[in-house]
């Protein structure tokens, strides 16, 4: 692995505090944070700023600051424009409680608002306040992840805060905690109002297009839609539970429809209010389209995927309420799974959907960055519900030609396409938007590069196959290589993403400033990465299999010598044996997790009892 995961982070958080820690405007030495970047600060932009802060040090324990008794001397170093042991999380819960109490309405109500990420279509026209405060499916994406990492801190915390014997933190501490969970709430319930169900014949446009993208056989369009529903049926039955918020049926229990389901790209228009809920301030009226969209979907499903992760379970984060939502939550992510792995290798055959690349949205658009997409709604089904390695390195061959496509593995042609990915993005329409008196508006999206490097060590870890593996971490090197390449150089910004010029030398935009949006997908995958260094390695079933067959011998062998009376013999030769006999028994400990180990000790082990055989041979025959 080329990237050394925990130095990068180091390296990014000292880059960050030289960025955003500035001098105050008023003129005096004392210090504070800007919030924003290339981006005006808004809840999304400034929600992945934190962030990058945030999230590194829950995730991986050697990354800690909450204690500062606990703290690693290159944390302190990396952080060391914050103040020292004590002074650095004392500042960084200020921080988290500036987030707070920044971005909320003139009622004090949360809001969820990436004005800053949404672009008019015609510049002509200015877009209304309304359109760029309008709460968005990343803005509650993003608060969850960062309303969890925020928990875990100041519960790592309050014990440091016990001992200060300071009144004011404590009472500053509770505050904090209480408008986190306000926020975490808020962000619950929208992603329960954004999720979206779509249906449509077989024979209008979304219908035709969906069917062109499964039917890789070129079988009647009829039978296409039969094997659909077919294969959808336990899909449909876990729709009908959905009773709390947006989505449910939706009229996709009719024989002849056709449907797709994930989020959209904000509150759906009409989406229901959820009653019994201790806060409803935060459930505002829907405007989005009621359709999904595969990138909204994408952070949606990472989102809720950290509600239920050990770290959070553990520590009992949430409350009754919101683990009570949360549940709901767990239906749609796992329905949406399984929807889009079904799609992505509709008919089990010779040839997937997923694997004709670019993918083809059912609104008629073809990127390989949808292609990537899909690849991460259902790596995860790939990789435990269906089991076994065969669909998964399917996936990863699709993730090795992206790499290349993308042109990370392979140099780009003179005005290729492939480079529009990068930069400006690809664009996605905001359908619904329009209607708050405004222009129509997009989102760009601009992170293929870090997205692929997070899949890879994604499914390089669900992978068994020794080999398969291998390459993938192969290419992750690469497009590792390719993100090292594009880092901001020089300014207030450097050693911060992104300058995609550096690669893509005929872009014409230079950057000053760092994109947070991009950043923080080059830290969740340089987490991804230390995670992955620090598990078991990959098994080989061959290996372990041969293993267990040297272990048998060896211990027959090693009982043979312990028969001919060799434990009795000599205080050297005696304890020879016994040193062979330890080695044999944690060979056969740790076979099943590390096969190769075990392989080498079982080899040591009738080295040395070959050795002592030929000894004992030569003391009987005077030789």
């Amino acid at each position: 692995m080329k990237m050394q995961p925990r130095q990068q982070l180091l390296d990014i958080w000292k880059a960050q505090i030289a960025y955003s820690w500035r001098p105050a405007e008023d003129g005096s030495k004392r210090r504070e944070w800007h919030w924003g970047g290339r981006n005006d600060s808004d809840a999304v932009g400034d929600a992945q700023q934190l962030l990058c802060l945030l999230y590194p040090a829950q995730e991986l324990p050697d990354l800690r600051y909450a204690d500062p008794d606990a703290t690693s001397d290159a944390v302190l170093e990396a952080l060391s424009g914050l103040g020292d042991a004590v002074e650095i999380p004392i500042r960084i819960m200020r921080l988290v409680k500036d987030y707070m109490e920044k971005h909320v309405d003139a009622d004090g109500v949360p809001v969820y608002s990436g004005g800053s990420n949404m672009h008019r279509v015609d510049r002509t026209r200015e877009a209304a306040p309304e359109q760029r405060g309008i709460d968005v499916t990343e803005g509650f994406a993003l608060a969850i992840p960062l309303s969890l990492a925020a928990l875990t801190f100041l519960a790592d915390f309050a014990p440091t805060v016990d001992r200060m014997g300071r009144a004011d933190l404590v009472r500053e501490l509770e505050h904090v905690q209480r408008i986190i969970h306000r926020r975490l709430l808020g962000a619950i319930t929208g992603l329960l109002r954004s999720f979206a169900v779509s249906t449509f014949d077989a024979d209008d446009d979304f219908g035709r297009q969906l069917i062109a993208l499964i039917n890789v056989d070129g079988q009647p369009d009829r039978k296409i839609v039969r094997r659909f529903r077919e294969e959808a049926e336990e899909i449909i039955a876990t729709l009908r539970t959905i009773t709390v918020g947006s989505g449910g049926t939706a009229g996709v229990e009719a024989p002849t429809k056709l449907f797709e389901i994930g989020w959209s790209w904000s509150v759906v228009e009409k989406a229901p209010d959820i009653p019994d809920v201790s806060d409803t301030s935060t459930q505002r009226v829907g405007r989005a389209e009621d359709a999904p969209y595969l990138y909204f979907t994408v952070v949606a499903l990472e989102a809720i995927a950290t509600l239920f992760s050990d770290r959070v379970m553990r520590r009992n984060l949430l409350t009754e309420e919101e683990r009570r939502l949360a549940q709901s939550l767990q239906i749609r992510l796992d329905v949406t799974r399984r929807y889009w792995a079904m799609v992505a290798s509709f008919g089990g055959g010779s040839k997937w959907p997923l694997e004709d690349v670019p993918w083809r949205t059912t609104d008629g658009l073809e990127y390989d960055y949808y292609s990537l997409l899909v690849c991460a709604v259902a790596t995860e089904t790939f990789g435990s519900s269906r089991g076994g390695d065969d669909d998964l390195i399917r996936l990863a061959n699709v993730l090795v030609e992206l790499a290349n496509r993308g042109r990370i593995t392979r140099r780009p042609l003179v005005g290729d396409r492939a480079v529009e990915m990068h930069f400006p993005g690809v664009k996605a329409e905001l359908a619904g938007i329009e209607k708050l008196d405004g222009p129509a508006m997009i989102w760009n999206m601009v992170d293929f590069a870090p997205l692929l490097l997070k899949r890879l060590y994604d499914a390089a870890g669900l992978l068994v196959t020794i080999n398969a593996r291998a390459q993938l971490l192969e290419v992750a090197d690469l497009v590792w290589d390719h993100l090292a390449r594009r880092r901001i150089r020089d300014g207030r910004a450097s050693r911060l993403w992104d300058q995609p010029r550096q690669v893509f030398t005929e872009l014409p935009n230079h950057f000053e400033d760092p994109s947070w949006h991009f950043t923080i997908r080059v830290v969740e995958a340089m987490v991804l990465a230390a995670q992955f260094a620090g598990s078991e390695p990959a098994r080989s079933r061959s290996l372990e299999a041969l293993a267990h067959e040297l272990l048998v011998e060896a211990e027959h062998i090693y009982d043979q010598e312990l028969l001919r009376g060799s434990g009795n013999a000599g205080p050297a030769l005696a304890q020879e044996i016994r040193s062979v006999g330890l080695t044999i028994r944690h060979a056969k400990e740790v076979v099943d997790e590390r096969p190769g180990t075990a392989f080498s000790l079982g080899v040591k082990a009738l080295i040395d009892l070959d050795r002592l055989i030929a000894a004992g041979r030569d003391a009987e025959t005077g030789v």
